[in-house]
């Protein structure tokens, strides 16, 4: 299931029939509370969750994003955050399906677990497709996966401020209690937010807009019983996603 662990002759019997998962992350802060690789970690165990139903193939996770942007995800001022320049995601992203496909991949499932990477991977994979004409791709990210009604029921109270306010707060943190809870440090979770959230983009970004511990809302409302009902919906929807999709 895990690309990295299998043996040249093991993968080369895998990967003419497989499902080939990728999971897209990010090195970036997530408040005092949860380690620079939250961004893969989500992504990653869902993949191979998801490739355990599937019997699917897990390509080893691309841990480095574009860059963090200041409404949502605090920017490029917290040290650890590391990120890559839009151009070095699509070349890295397209050569890692273009060997994937020369080696006998076809079926492509990307997992997106950074807010700011969607785009930067879909060019990859527009370029890719032009020159591997039998590839099908599919790429999501989990939280567009999150139905209306389990948002409602688990921001009850405290009212969702969208998925890219929602950094290192409810749901992150959520999910990593559930999936990875020996990497949450729970004496620090916090509740924060910027002063202010303009509409449009401001370069140098101002403190203002920037929270200082890193977290953009509500961390202490998470639990892990949340996390499991976020990751158990997201699985179940990309599961029936790559099974409608990539025949």
């Amino acid at each position: 299931m895990l690309a990295d662990r299998m043996t040249w002759k093991e993968y080369q019997q895998a990967i003419k029939r497989a499902t080939i998962v990728l999971p897209v992350g990010s090195l970036e802060q997530h408040g005092p509370h949860l380690p620079l690789g939250t961004d893969v970690v989500i992504p990653l165990i869902i993949a191979t969750r998801v490739a355990e139903r599937l019997k699917a193939m897990v390509l080893p996770p691309i841990a480095y994003g574009y860059k963090s942007q200041p409404t949502s995800g605090g920017g490029q001022m917290f040290p650890g955050t590391t990120s890559l320049e839009g151009d070095t995601l699509v070349h890295l992203a397209l050569d890692i399906l273009r060997e994937t496909y020369r080696h006998g991949g076809r079926r492509f499932l990307i997992i997106i677990g950074h807010y700011e990477n969607t785009a930067f991977v879909g060019e990859a994979v527009d370029v890719f497709l032009r020159d591997s004409p039998e590839a099908k791709v599919v790429i999501l990210a989990w939280w567009d996966l999150i139905s209306p009604k389990l948002v409602e029921e688990l921001w009850a109270g405290v009212g969702f401020p969208g998925w890219d306010t929602e950094h290192a707060s409810i749901a992150e943190t959520s999910l990593m209690l559930y999936l990875a809870p020996e990497l949450v440090r729970a004496d620090k979770i916090l509740d924060d937010q910027a002063a202010r959230k303009p509409n449009y983009q401001i370069f140098p970004p101002p403190k203002d807009i920037i929270p200082r511990s890193g977290v953009l809302y509500k961390a202490t409302f998470a639990s892990r019983e949340k996390g499991e009902k976020l990751a158990r919906e997201a699985v179940d929807a990309i599961v029936e996603i790559a099974l409608r999709e990539l025949k």
